[in-house]
């Protein structure tokens, strides 16, 4: 195993910040570690984006999130991101400098979206709140203030955040919701339920089942199309997507299971999988010269499918 230039440094930064048995600990502990992770690996806001919080009303509940303006646009695509962190840590705060990133990489209108976290939200609160705020960002476009073309956003998500992706791809095929028009992914998790009774001590396997487990606390639920797409979902009629794998991810199996599963759909796909790095490491982008690269790949193939 030979890690790219800089991983070494990378990992050091981020376990003196997580710890490994960080999920052994209190939910709140778990969640104030994971944002402490922005400070251990601080990014400048971009000067060239607007950046302000929304709340949508849908059906009498309130839908936050955060919209990212470039100064500067480069046209009415909208990109929509969802954060990793296993359906459990993570928030707005813990990837809000890589969204506004992604605004001025792109110069597309970006929106970081908001929800419920397990094990207090479980399965199928997170996915169910984000097709809401898909709905209602189609129905109230003029609330971004911009010309934006929130009928057909390309989805975008790390880890969890790229699972969300997917999911919401299948829901606005199987509702008939609005039509993203791309699936940007990087580290997708898209089958928790050969996590959820792993017999496996290693510390990532261990972390998987956690996650599986807070989520899904149902066990069936592991199995369904929402929440592991490789285990019984279908793929027809789903956008076109660009996936960024890593060679010495444990998840690397489920971006070539995907990919291949999207290819017999006639999908159009592009997998890229970076050699010598590890499970999405997009925060590594300012140690790791090989990350830095490609998150810029990253974003010009998201740029692509949203001027589409």
């Amino acid at each position: 195993m030979k890690y790219a230039d800089g991983v070494d440094e990378f990992l050091a930064r981020y376990h003196k910040v997580m710890p490994s048995d960080f999920f052994d600990r209190p939910v709140s502990e778990q969640r104030q570690l994971y944002l402490n992770l922005s400070e251990a690996f601080p990014y400048p806001v971009p000067d060239n984006v607007a950046i302000k919080d929304h709340t949508l009303l849908s059906d009498g509940h309130e839908l936050t999130f955060r919209a990212y303006l470039p100064k500067d646009p480069a046209g009415p695509g909208v990109i929509v991101y969802f954060h990793g962190g296993g359906f459990v840590v993570g928030s707005l705060e813990s990837h809000h400098t890589l969204v506004a990133e992604l605004a001025a990489n792109t110069g597309m209108t970006t929106i970081a979206a908001d929800f419920p976290a397990a094990p207090e939200n479980p399965f199928p609160a997170a996915p169910e709140e984000c097709y809401a705020l898909l709905c209602a960002l189609r129905d109230n476009p003029d609330v971004l203030g911009v010309p934006a073309d929130t009928e057909a956003p390309v989805l975008c998500g790390d880890s969890s955040g790229a699972n969300l992706s997917v999911v919401l791809s299948l829901m606005c095929r199987d509702r008939g919701g609005p039509r993203p028009k791309g699936q940007g992914l990087i580290g997708p998790v898209l089958d928790f339920a050969r996590w959820y009774d792993l017999k496996d001590d290693s510390g990532f396997a261990e972390e998987m089942q956690y996650y599986a487990r807070a989520y899904c606390p149902d066990a069936a639920a592991a199995a369904s199309p929402y929440v592991s797409p490789l285990v019984s979902a279908e793929f027809h009629g789903l956008p076109p997507a660009y996936i960024m794998s890593t060679e010495l991810d444990d998840l690397q199996e489920d971006a070539v299971n995907y990919t291949a599963r999207l290819e017999h759909a006639g999908i159009p796909v592009q997998l890229v999988i970076e050699p010598g790095l590890v499970h999405a490491p997009v925060r590594g982008r300012s140690v790791i010269p090989q990350v830095a690269d490609a998150w810029r790949r990253f974003c010009s193939a998201v740029k692509v499918m949203a001027a589409a």
